[in-house]
């Protein structure tokens, strides 16, 4: 028995060095693996924690249907909030500036921006106003695409925050491409695909506008900020 277990032991003893030496080749490579950080892509502007709103300008009509302006404003304001870039007891509901616009667009009185930020009790607004928002270039091919130029507006001043004016170009906005691709056409022209469709863009949209103004894991970015 004394001689059976003193074998395991000097076999144990032997082989090892060879089972660390296999081992550690995985156990190295994984560490490498978890240490290696992912790429970030830093916050464009660091938002102030003051009462902040996210209003969606589309006067053109450029999103169809029109509740997708409050799904873009929404998903922007829950993102800031959940990645705290604004305190939850700073962010105002989009809806209360959307319906305030609406209000005195249906009197035929438009509001200027720090206006609606005034009637909601805004110091800063996240302004952005739509250029394209569409399923479709061809009416055949799904190519969702939204553009947007997106502007932080003081309140009490009256005055653009971001872009900083004098920034190096003279931008006065930021362009926001958003596409979502490799959708597939199979069933594109059905009206709950398209419903769908236009749901998750205003989704994406509002995600990325968001990402403006807090750093995050660049994979993360799908669509391409641009200044003009």
């Amino acid at each position: 028995m004394i001689r059976s277990l003193r074998r395991t032991f000097l076999l144990l003893l032997l082989f090892a060095p060879l089972m660390i030496e296999l081992g550690g080749c995985n156990i190295v490579t994984a560490v490498s693996f978890v240490a290696r950080p992912e790429p970030k892509t830093e916050a464009l502007y660091t938002l102030e924690d003051v009462p902040t709103v996210v209003f969606i300008d589309d006067r053109r009509n450029r999103i169809s249907p029109t509740r997708l302006r409050r799904t873009i404003a929404e998903e922007a304001t829950m993102m800031l909030m959940e990645e705290e870039a604004v305190s939850e007891g700073n962010m105002i509901a989009a809806r209360d500036a959307i319906r305030v616009s609406s209000r005195h667009d249906r009197a035929g009185k438009l509001l200027s921006v720090h206006a609606i930020g005034e009637a909601v009790g805004a110091t800063q607004i996240i302004y952005v106003s739509v250029d394209e928002f569409a399923l479709t270039r061809d009416g055949q091919t799904p190519e969702p695409k939204a553009m947007c130029r997106v502007r932080v507006i003081n309140v009490p001043t009256e005055s653009r925050v971001f872009p900083a004016p004098g920034t190096e170009g003279g931008y006065t906005y930021h362009q926001l491409m958003v596409d979502i691709p490799n959708v597939d056409p199979h069933g594109f022209h059905t009206i709950s695909t398209r419903n769908d469709l236009n749901d998750r863009l205003a989704t994406v949209t509002g995600d990325r506008i968001a990402k403006i103004f807090y750093t995050h894991l660049t994979s993360e970015l799908g669509g391409r900020i641009e200044p003009r």
